[in-house]
């Protein structure tokens, strides 16, 4: 029979890797992704975020206006073409084919003062036009004698400067956007930030400072660090259980079966989430590979006892409890979820099935010794003490925060560089969107156009603002000539009677303003029909939603959508227990059953207690270890319920593997990493020492 089951379990994993290898999957890596849909309200958020993440900015100091400009134009020319967009602040390119269609052009305040038919007050603004010493005119007086193109182009405001004088230095600023293919491989694009890096160092000499800036940047130094850190985690962890497996076993050859059940394991949850899903979220990879390590403990229980029969039963009570519990997240709704739970399950099924089909044709000779690690009863009731203790103290102090900001910490330097960079360009406004959609392109502009009436004491930048629509220019030339014809003769008193005519009988244009796709405005659209207007510092969204537009807060969408996450999976947590209550009171007595899950309870009760009094607020990432503390917990306890001799051991033995790998995640630089390492290594831990409380009697129904 188990040789039938090994060519089953061999055809069917080979037929999943056939199809997965020849229908390949996106591995998805914005953090985003994992917590929004695809459904056309999430892709807006993911959008308007990744419009922003994608930017490298290049500030330059120097002493001098030359150094800085020489620098710039240096940086400039070392940059790959083919890697990144070159992004001008100067909007002054296109001022000379707005000139041909000046007659239909006029900025959305004066048009309004037109429309009411307030001509004294447009007088009176054109006569401050055209005293002003400091002013500019971009019309002939005679073609343009109220200087409304003039009026026009101011309306779009200042602009971003790419040169300014701060604190007696001078600054250029360059913006880089990177290219979509670029962007879509992480390995690729740090590739490119590093060469960024070389060539800031490069140039950073003799009195002058280049400063890189941007979500790019800040993905490369931490990345970078993390790998650095990870790899030497990985090192460590490796020595540790090879150190701890020839201590115990006096034999290391162990470790060749081990490993090859756990990457089987984990290419088997690949396998299954690559054929359910469409794309693979990076974090899915880090929390099941995460939790795939608890199969360690399959492993040595088995080359403990040398007897599957004496542990089957608890080999297959822990892994059906823990495939349970991860079931529960299919129904989450939280797409993450549903992926971890996919690739966990099959994962722990797949080594679950290597060991009890494989490794009993496999002949090692080891000679274990005898740990047996308990606790006195003293020991006992101090350690229960200080678990209710800090459990019931957190909840008194228990805080939640899902600001994404929260979950990493630049470096001192790359922090000081960003709030340079904020203080040159005074870009430390907050920036939120209205997102615009019309059943055609020029419905969208009109629509824009009418949110627009609504924000005059705004900041604001819309598609409308450069390119009207072609119902508003015809409007626009009514209106100017309105005016000609009620004020242009007792105004334009400086003007020769042939100008005053030629004026009024003016026709209108026959062509108009109209949107090229090559444009620099086409970053204002995020589809079709579909437009985005800019806002600073708005903080009246009813305005936008009352006028027929969708608000969108990125950092507040973002911050309520992992709420909602987070919230799901505490909603989750007693399903999940009531779930395994039933399931471990169907296989045990309910009194084992309790002692059995009781250590979970208390490990991931206890997790959030130190939060809690060390003041870390609770995040979405902080209650999915709270999952993989259950996991972990559930294993513990089951194979100690079984009442095999040896059991204790190899619970030790898993437990003191997973633990010191997840303390040393606790000490490394990325702040949501190092939360999670710290939060799992105090969370086995409890869970190890809280299932030593109990004695579980060999008791069945």
């Amino acid at each position: 029979m188990k040789r039938f089951l090994r060519i089953i379990f061999i055809l069917i994993f080979a037929a999943a890797a056939v199809f997965v290898f020849t229908h390949p999957v996106k591995t998805e890596t914005n953090i985003l992704r994992a917590v929004f849909s695809d459904n056309s309200a999430d892709e807006t958020v993911v959008k308007l975020s990744g419009r922003y993440s994608s930017r490298i900015n290049v500030l330059v100091e120097a002493e001098s206006s030359e150094n800085a400009s020489r620098t710039a134009l240096e940086f400039l020319n070392s940059v790959d073409k083919d890697t990144f967009y070159i992004e001008d602040f100067n909007a002054g390119k296109i001022l000379e084919t707005y000139k041909l269609y000046y007659k239909s052009l006029l900025s959305q305040h004066t048009a309004l003062l037109l429309e009411n038919r307030k001509y004294n007050e447009v007088i009176a603004e054109s006569f401050v036009r055209l005293y002003d010493p400091f002013g500019f005119m971009l019309m002939p007086l005679n073609q343009d004698p109220f200087m409304l193109f003039t009026d026009y182009v101011k309306s779009f405001g200042e602009g971003e400067p790419d040169s300014v004088i701060y604190n007696d230095k001078y600054y250029k600023i360059l913006s880089l956007e990177v290219k979509n293919d670029t962007a879509l491989s992480p390995e690729l694009l740090n590739g490119e930030i590093k060469t960024l890096t070389r060539l800031q160092s490069q140039l950073s000499k003799d009195g002058t400072e280049v400063y890189l800036t941007g979500a790019p940047v800040h993905s490369y130094y931490a990345s970078s660090k993390s790998m650095r850190e990870i790899n030497i985690i990985c090192i460590l962890s490796s020595l540790f259980v090879i150190g701890l497996c020839y201590f115990y076993f006096r034999n290391i050859k162990l470790l060749i079966p081990t490993g090859i059940s756990l990457g089987l394991g984990m290419l088997s949850g690949f396998l299954a989430a690559s054929i359910v899903f469409p794309s693979i979220h990076v974090l899915t990879f880090v929390f099941s590979t995460t939790l795939i390590g608890i199969c360690i403990d399959y492993s040595l229980h088995y080359f403990i006892e040398k007897d599957l029969s004496k542990i089957m039963k608890s080999l297959t009570v822990s892994m059906v409890t823990t495939v349970s519990a991860f079931a529960v997240l299919l129904f989450s709704g939280v797409e993450l979820l549903r992926q971890i739970s996919v690739f966990t399950m099959t994962g722990l099924f797949s080594v679950y099935s290597i060991v009890v089909l494989f490794y009993p044709l496999l002949k090692f000779n080891s000679h274990p010794r005898n740990i047996d690690f308990m606790m006195s009863e003293r020991v006992k009731k101090i350690f229960a003490l200080i678990i209710l203790a800090v459990s019931l103290g957190g909840m008194f102090f228990i805080k939640f925060n899902d600001d994404i900001r929260n979950m990493y910490v630049p470096s001192k330097k790359l922090l000081a560089s960003e709030k340079l960079f904020a203080a040159v360009t005074g870009g430390d406004k907050k920036i939120s969107f209205a997102v615009i959609e019309g059943r055609d392109f020029q419905d969208m502009l009109h629509r824009e156009e009418w949110v627009s009436r609504n924000l005059q004491d705004v900041n604001f930048q819309a598609l409308s603002k450069f390119i009207p629509s072609e119902k508003q220019q015809k409007r626009n030339f009514e209106l100017r000539k309105a005016l000609y014809k009620n004020s242009l003769k007792s105004y334009a008193a400086f003007l020769p009677e042939e100008d005053i005519k030629k004026l009024l009988s003016e026709k209108a244009p026959s062509d108009y303003v109209k949107f090229d796709k090559n444009s620099p405005f086409k970053d204002f659209l995020i589809g079709e029909n579909t437009s985005v207007m800019i806002l600073y510092d708005f903080d009246r969204p009813e305005i936008i939603t009352q006028n027929g537009g969708k608000y969108v807060d990125v950092q507040c969408d973002i911050t309520e959508r992992i709420k909602e996450c987070r919230t799901s999976c505490l909603k989750m947590l007693v399903p999940v227990f009531i779930l395994l209550l039933f399931l471990l009171s169907f296989i045990y007595k309910p009194s084992t059953a309790l002692k059995i899950l009781t250590p979970s309870i208390l490990a991931g009760a206890f997790s959030i207690g130190v939060l809690s009094l060390t003041a870390q607020p609770i995040n979405l990432f902080h209650v999915l270890a709270i999952f993989l503390i259950i996991g972990f917990g559930l294993d513990y306890s089951v194979f100690r319920a079984g009442g095999v001799k040896n059991s204790s051991d190899a619970v030790l033995l898993s437990c003191a593997t997973s633990v010191f790998s997840f303390l040393l995640l606790a000490f490394t630089s990325f702040k949501l990493i190092s939360s999670l390492g710290f939060i799992l290594s105090v969370g086995l831990s409890v869970s190890y020492l809280s299932s030593l409380l109990f004695n579980y009697p060999e008791q069945e129904k």
